[in-house]
């Protein structure tokens, strides 16, 4: 007989609000900290570009990971079994690792004059139209993006204190919103290591307990294997994974990242670029100072380590469906549905101090990440647009109409939260991924290692995700065939590759006078 579901009484609630509120002050507190390094519009948005790899590594595993891992990935697993989110946990190291050899040249960027992710590639291409179109592009998809990190707060505070779903969802923006105004960059770069550091070593201990908890894995794989997955009409695929078969939500639910093998290799692509192509986890390098070949060994370490942290989240599904059933899929549990399966689990299997570690792990991941896009945003709009075309406006008044524009990209996608969460939140965001994987892997990423891109190259390939993220499946792209994600997601990914790689072939790159300062000769 399985135990009881376990219930949030007031000494969960306390624990929480205690765990949740530590780690509100240490942020806010290292954003004051760190004011002196960003008084200035350039101190605000790079700081002093002395950030060591420690800091950058922790960083860059806190914006990577965010709500959809730490937290969204057990409801994959809870939901769908093991196939749900096994490519997460095994993908993310590969992801993050081509992330820190690709996103270090940042640094000679900045050394050029670039401050944000948009004026790299002006730097690159000498064109202001670049540098316009990616900030635009950034804005448009880091926005879907932060919906799920509102809803992976609220979904833990509302089950874990009793708080209201909508009033966590406000209490997160002004959160944000204090540290990011005082801190500016180097604040949400150590404050974004702390939350990688949490996280990780939350996530890991998390999986492990409720793995225990559960019966071990044998238990869960006996269980697991016997789960129907399907839902009322649905059917099951081909794709078995050993004792696991891979579940079809409905008749038309190929939107499924992983419905068959088709969507599989497109799932693991997405995780492969997406970290390059999150313009939140390449700007991580804009601050940071030279480091040895040992520092970038620790750093590397640092990145396996956090990026295996999803695998052992999704444990936490496959325990709770393994305990419990599909229980957490009906009506009572909206707007949470799977993705409240590892609270319980943690109540159930480390009682209060894990789940009050495990909230404050959640709000570590999902804030770091939000404060992150929201900051790319806001200086999309003052940096790349009106310091782009105005390159005269006051710094000062720069500056503060930066942090005004913080509170339109907090409260965007926060009205969205409000009144249409996403039943599972890394389906949901898995658009988005997809996206930003296939549009700045390589206009971004690329870019900096091939002489050959030219601004063309480009353009075209941000004209071209755009289109492409608009025929989504779940969007307009049945209106065109588009049924399938899997397709759909490769489509986009290789479809960007293609038009950058042909284009910029086709078109003239910089004189080479111009590249030798982007790619200077290394002396023997």
């Amino acid at each position: 007989m399985a135990p009881p579901i376990p219930e949030a009484g007031p000494e969960v609630m306390v624990g929480v609000v205690a765990a949740i509120a530590a780690f509100l002050t240490i942020s806010i507190l290292l954003g004051f900290f760190m004011r002196k390094k960003a008084k200035g519009f350039e101190g605000w948005l790079v700081g002093s570009r002395d950030i060591g790899p420690l800091v950058t590594g922790f960083a860059l595993v806190a914006s990577y990971l965010s709500g959809w891992a730490i937290f969204g990935n057990a409801g994959l697993g809870y939901a769908y079994g093991w196939s749900g989110s096994w490519l997460i946990g095994t993908a993310c190291i590969a992801g993050t690792s081509l992330c820190l050899v690709i996103g270090y040249r940042m640094r000679r960027y900045v050394a050029l004059g670039a401050r944000t992710v948009p004026e790299m590639l002006r730097v690159r291409f000498e064109s202001r139209t670049v540098q316009a179109l990616a900030s635009l592009a950034m804005i448009i998809l880091l926005i879907v993006y932060s919906v799920g990190q509102y809803k992976a707060m609220a979904t833990v505070w509302k089950i874990t204190t009793g708080t209201p779903f909508y009033g966590s969802l406000l209490a997160t923006a002004v959160l944000v919103l204090v540290y990011l105004i005082v801190g500016g960059y180097t604040g949400t770069q150590w404050v974004s290591c702390l939350q990688g550091i949490i996280l990780t070593v939350v996530g890991w201990t998390l999986g492990i307990a409720t793995l225990v908890w559960a019966g071990g894995l044998g238990e869960i794989s006996r269980v697991i294997g016997t789960e129907t997955f399907t839902a009322p009409g649905g059917t099951q695929t081909g794709i078995p994974l050993k004792d696991f078969t891979l579940p079809l939500p409905s008749p038309e639910g190929l939107a499924f990242p992983g419905v068959d093998y088709i969507g599989v290799t497109a799932a693991v692509f997405m995780f492969l670029l997406m970290a390059t192509g999150f313009p939140h986890n390449v700007s991580r390098f804009l601050g940071t100072r030279k480091i040895t070949r040992r520092e970038y060994w620790v750093m590397l370490l640092i990145l396996i380590m956090g990026g295996l942290t999803p695998l052992w989240i999704g444990v936490a599904g496959f325990a709770a469906r393994t305990v419990w059933g599909d229980v957490f899929m009906t009506a009572g549990y909206y707007p949470m549905y799977g993705d409240s399966a590892p609270v319980y689990a943690s109540i159930s299997a480390g009682g209060i101090p894990l789940v009050s570690l495990f909230a404050a792990s959640v709000f570590a991941a999902s804030v770091a990440t939000l404060a992150g896009m929201v900051m790319i945003m806001a200086t999309n709009v003052t940096r790349d647009l009106i310091h782009n075309f105005y390159p005269k406006s006051s710094s000062k008044k720069l500056l503060w109409l930066t942090k005004l524009m913080l509170i339109p990209f907090i409260a965007i996608p926060l009205y969205w939260t409000f009144t249409s969460p996403p039943p599972i939140l890394s389906e949901f965001m898995a658009g988005s991924a997809v996206a930003q994987a296939g549009i700045f892997f390589f206009v971004v990423g690329v870019s900096m290692h091939w002489r050959k891109a030219t601004k063309w190259g480009a353009t075209a390939t941000m004209i071209y995700g755009l289109i492409l993220t608009l025929l989504h499946p779940n969007a307009y792209g049945k209106l065109v065939g588009l049924h399938h994600w899997g397709y759909w997601a490769l489509l986009l990914m290789f479809g960007s590759a293609l038009v950058f790689f042909l284009v910029s072939l086709a078109t003239k790159p910089l004189s080479e006078e111009k590249l030798e300062k982007l790619f200077p000769k290394r002396r023997s």
